[in-house]
């Protein structure tokens, strides 16, 4: 007993990390290692921060670091491992191991917990401070899953998502008309919402019925995503592929997160079955919850009137008990065939929505500022030359180089003229994809219109030596010289708070949602200036589809989201936090009492730092072994291109169906495809998909296969290269 006694005595002795003169100071006791590191939530999980180790052999670093809950691990000679001096440990985000946990306090004190500093506060009293500015941008995004040869989506994401989370992020705030927020909607997005899932299943949608007449949809060989045609089929008539879309393939219909899956018992217990032992209703019952389990709980839970006077009322066939949810009765073809029609009705009314609540720098009337991002997705710097990565990774062996600028201002141009199709005016402002920015890519912006641009805090950092504080928006222009005050060549640019941001996405999960909306509130006023005349905007930017399906206390966020935005109010209200979207910014509100900040007005960066929102480097699309081969593929398909002579896009193109310039512009569309970040994201060692990899690398080897198979139909004697058949994931 004396020496457990001890032990803990020791444990609070020597427990750290401990805060010293502003920093956080981490030391651990290695006397026969080489290399010391640590990475965790503070510093991207970063395993470059050495440590240094003293004559004792005592390895130590310390951090600057904001308030908040952070878990780590030391990496001792390559070998991770959690703090021996620190008591407290979580389960890591995957479950599969633990992290050592501390939290600084708002106060500046380090308390050993895994629950943050921060209480449920439904009063929403704070205490009185300065205003500050808060800027919240929503990233709503899903690659090309087209197949153009096929002319169907090759996953069913955009339309899951479209029901759970791109409807209802927006609807939200119309209780709340005093919370300002922007939200990006990618074109690639845009395009498969629109193009596929509205104009393709209206002519079969009777609303007064609300049924899809299946028989014609078939007979006229119309082609969505093959889950659209599982729920239209009758059960009893599936084949071999309807089985692989049903459970078998990599994506399947229990393609959902656990926490999602174990709010319906009755869907995961078909998952737990022996599908030896699937009878038809069964069947029936798992492409039926596959659907139901990716509706938005508000239309799980009452009616909906939605934007284009349709509603949405899923009661009869759903009800709520003790947070879980069963169905009321058994689950008829009949069903199946009304769900699509359902889900049509969201998905018709996700851009009405936008569109209703859409801020009007002109007018000052709306909430939302709809901006975009580069039509694929792409990486832009390293589209506009691969190279460029050279500067934050100087060890990583690179691919050969593939430079060009010409489809980098291809993929912004798209995006803005297609932004303008769908809205009927031109953005002020692209989310770059991932926050992937770099000084040679701020002229394709600028030529393109665009006002203003965001990434990560940490190339705010690399770009200042650390000098300058993430709290303000800066000016960044075509130019390198220091100074030059071109309004013409200039754009502003905000660096999310990484903190914040990722709080959101990875800790909030498992907190109850009031005390992490306390939480939220608490940090943000804990950046509020001292001096009043002071302008403080803090920038919180994130995924605003992914994150909510794994809050295992809270049902897809809701109640997170509901209690931020009532705080907010109230803080609006009392003039403590300000929600602000850039054009307000830019142009000012005087209705909301926010001024003008004209964009010469601000500090200039120059150089910008070459990088993204994760590490600010490029490191999770190329370096890596499969990530360069996949860059290489690409260069090649590129250089066959241009040995072939394929005039590239001109303005204003629209040739008639079926000529030559029609597939030499489908070509090109397969290969501005393929530039897409997405398929990169899942190369590599860093990343894993939740139903694998291979279907993402099928996706882009299809749009590069393409590339070929319309070039053939434009005339052009060229074989598809039998690399192209390879998977890149043989490396694994």
């Amino acid at each position: 007993m004396k020496k457990i006694l001890i032990f803990l005595f020791a444990s609070v002795l020597f427990a750290q990390p401990k805060f010293e003169n502003g920093y956080v100071v981490f030391t651990i006791y290695a006397p026969d290692a080489k290399k010391v590191a640590v990475a965790g939530d503070f510093n991207g999980w970063s395993k470059n921060d050495f440590l240094t180790k003293d004559e004792k052999g005592f390895w130590s670093g310390k951090f600057k670091i904001k308030p908040g809950l952070y878990q780590y691990k030391f990496i001792v000679d390559d070998k991770w491992m959690t703090d021996p001096e620190n008591p407290v440990k979580v389960e890591n985000f995957n479950r599969t191991d633990y992290n050592s946990v501390f939290v600084l306090s708002y106060d500046w004190k380090i308390l050993l917990q895994s629950v943050p500093d921060a209480k449920s506060n439904p009063d929403d009293v704070y205490p009185k401070t300065n205003k500050i500015y808060l800027n919240i941008i929503w990233h709503q995004h899903q690659p090309s899953y087209i197949d153009p040869e096929r002319d169907e989506l090759r996953g069913p994401w955009v339309r899951t998502h479209g029901t759970k989370d791109y409807y209802d992020m927006a609807s939200i705030l119309e209780k709340y008309p005093d919370v300002h927020v922007t939200i990006n909607l990618t074109s690639s997005l845009l395009l498969q919402i629109e193009e596929y899932y509205v104009k393709r299943l209206k002519r079969y949608v009777d609303l007064k019925r609300n049924r899809v007449d299946a028989k014609r949809y078939f007979k006229d060989g119309v082609k969505i995503d093959p889950w659209i045609d599982l729920m239209l089929k009758n059960s009893e008539e599936f084949t071999e592929v309807d089985f692989g879309y049903l459970y078998k393939n990599p994506w399947n219909c229990f393609s959902v997160s656990e926490v999602v899956l174990d709010r319906f018992p009755e869907y995961k217990a078909l998952k737990e079955k022996n599908p030896n032992e699937y009878s038809i209703s069964d069947i029936r019952k798992i492409k039926f919850f596959f659907y139901l389990a990716n509706f938005d709980p508000d239309f799980l839970n009452g009616k909906i009137n939605l934007p284009n006077g349709l509603t949405v009322d899923l009661t009869d066939l759903i009800e709520r008990r003790e947070g879980k949810y069963y169905l009321k009765r058994e689950i008829t073809e009949d069903d199946c065939n009304r769900i699509v029609a359902e889900t049509f009705k969201v998905m018709s009314s996700i851009i009405p929505i936008h569109k209703k609540l859409m801020y009007d720098p002109k007018t000052k009337k709306g909430q939302i500022e709809v901006i975009t991002t580069p039509f694929y997705h792409p990486i832009l710097p390293l589209i506009y030359d691969s190279d460029i990565a050279r500067i934050s990774q100087p060890f990583d062996k690179l691919p050969k180089r593939f430079n060009y600028p010409e489809d980098a201002y291809m993929q912004v141009k798209k995006s803005v003229e297609y932004y303008q199709k769908i809205f009927g005016r031109k953005p002020l402002g692209m989310w770059p994809a991932e926050g992937a920015v770099s000084e040679q890519v701020i002229s394709v912006f600028v030529k393109n219109g665009i006002k203003w641009i965001a990434t990560d805090e940490k190339v705010l950092s690399k770009s200042a030596g650390g000098t300058l504080p993430f709290y303000f928006p800066y000016r960044v222009d075509e130019d390198t010289i220091k100074g030059n005050k071109n309004e013409n060549g200039s754009l502003l640019i905000v660096f999310r708070d990484t903190h914040l941001s990722d709080a959101i996405g990875f800790v909030y999960q498992n907190y109850d949602p009031e005390v992490a909306a306390d939480d939220f509130i608490r940090y943000v006023l804990s950046f509020a200036p001292k001096d009043s005349s002071e302008e403080r905007l803090i920038s919180v930017i994130l995924d605003g589809e992914n994150a909510w399906e794994w809050y295992r206390k809270d049902e897809d966020g809701k109640g997170f989201l509901n209690a931020l935005y009532r705080k907010l109010s109230k803080l609006y209200k009392d003039g403590q936090i300000v929600t602000v979207t850039m054009s307000e910014w830019i142009y000012g509100n005087p209705k909301r009492g926010i001024k003008p900040h004209p964009i010469v007005e601000h500090i200039e960066i120059e150089p910008l730092w070459a990088g993204s929102w994760i590490n600010a480097n490029f490191d999770t699309w190329i370096g890596e072994e499969e990530e360069n081969l996949a860059w290489e593929y690409l260069l090649h398909v590129r250089q066959d291109m241009e040995k072939l002579k394929v005039e590239f896009p001109r303005d204003f193109e629209f040739p008639k169906l079926g000529t030559k310039r029609y597939y030499e512009l489908k070509a090109w569309e397969s290969i501005f495809s393929a530039e897409g970040s997405d398929w990169f994201w899942w190369y590599g060692e860093d990343q894993t998909g939740l139903g694998g990899d291979e279907p993402f690398d099928e996706g882009f080897r299809t749009h590069l296969i393409n590339v070929y198979k319309f070039l053939q139909k434009a005339g052009y004697k060229v074989e598809i290269p039998e690399f192209l058949n390879n998977s890149i994931l043989r490396l694994k």
